[in-house]
């Protein structure tokens, strides 16, 4: 028998005011009534719950037999009050829906103690980064480009001498372009890459609404890298992006992230989020080249609180004691 949701969550969207209280609130995407369509569209069940200063988008996952609450950089509180009244609804929610435990990127002004008090424990691994570099738009277009490297200023402004083009779209067809870069880059790095329906669910949803940018640079007319972006009217967030390793000469990567900042600039956003980052003093960090790309573009480097858990079931430090014996056979 399903369960019922408490009183204080519901599990439609509830309206424009969401998103306009949360992005007045300097809330994520990820708490955005786009990012939960889009997991609807994956099949995930979601709930909106507010309450005197907090809002939370949750969404219920399941896997190897576990149901968890997850918050991506949530609850979104105004201070501790507001995040001890999330805190004590997920409980509640959790409950309802067969939980074992909430999983949550605490996005509030409370701190590590703070969330010790709470009961809460870091997670066993961070899900979103912890440690993002973004760019100030704020700043005059001139500045922008004189805080880039030389070669990244220099590859911008002679894009057309080099044969590269740079193209903005909805169309959830250009995906396709995407996968293609995805595809190689996961073969040359050695790694799994997401499944490509996700992303195609991704772009099916989140492009017609403008809520996300696919880019796609072309070498004399061949697509050769893409990107997908996330817009919130703020900020830009660069979520998923890539470039064939076979013109890497021509720098269409760093010819597009110069485009895509600048034309979020262009559009009225205030910031261009990197994500995720290695740390400053760890130089053989698995992100550290990937990371010494994105600090070529100016920048400054923010931290948030990472991935924390809290239980609702007992059975939760049984499940962490095993998770972590069988993170340690898999190093």
């Amino acid at each position: 028998m399903s369960r019922q949701p408490s009183a204080s969550w519901c599990d439609e969207a509830p309206g424009q005011s969401w998103d306009g209280e949360l992005f007045a609130r300097g809330g994520h995407f990820l708490q955005s009534t786009h990012w939960a369509a889009f997991n609807k569209r994956l099949g995930r069940k979601v709930f909106f719950g507010k309450g005197p200063g907090w809002q939370c988008l949750a969404i219920v996952e399941r896997s190897n037999r576990v149901t968890r609450l997850f918050c991506p950089y949530g609850p979104v509180a105004d201070g501790l009050a507001g995040y001890r009244l999330a805190i004590a609804q997920l409980q509640a929610l959790a409950k309802d829906q067969g939980a074992m435990f909430v999983r949550v990127e605490p996005w509030a002004p409370v701190t590590r103690a703070d969330l010790e008090r709470l009961m809460h424990r870091p997670a066993l691994r961070e899900i979103h980064p912890s440690l993002v570099f973004q760019q100030d738009l704020t700043k005059p277009r001139e500045q922008l480009l004189r805080e880039m490297s030389k070669n990244n200023r220099q590859r911008y402004r002679n894009a057309a001498k080099a044969g590269v083009r740079v193209d903005a779209s909805h169309d959830p067809g250009d995906v396709e372009h995407l996968l293609m870069v995805v595809h190689e880059v996961a073969t040359h790095n050695r790694i799994v890459p997401l499944p490509d329906d996700y992303f195609r669910t991704m772009a099916s949803v989140l492009l017609p609404r403008g809520a996300a940018t696919l880019y796609v640079a072309r070498h004399h007319d061949e697509p050769v890298s893409a990107a997908l972006v996330f817009d919130g009217p703020t900020t830009r967030h660069v979520a998923h992006s890539g470039s064939l390793h076979s013109h890497r000469h021509a720098h269409p990567g760093a010819i597009m992230r110069a485009t895509m900042m600048l034309d979020a600039q262009q559009r009225g956003q205030q910031t261009f989020d990197s994500l995720g980052v290695s740390p400053p003093d760890e130089p053989e960090h698995p992100w550290a080249g990937v990371s010494k790309f994105k600090l070529s573009f100016g920048g400054e480097y923010r931290y948030y609180l990472g991935t924390w858990e809290f239980p609702v079931s007992s059975l939760y430090y049984a499940y962490r004691s095993v998770y972590r014996a069988y993170s340690a056979t898999r190093r």
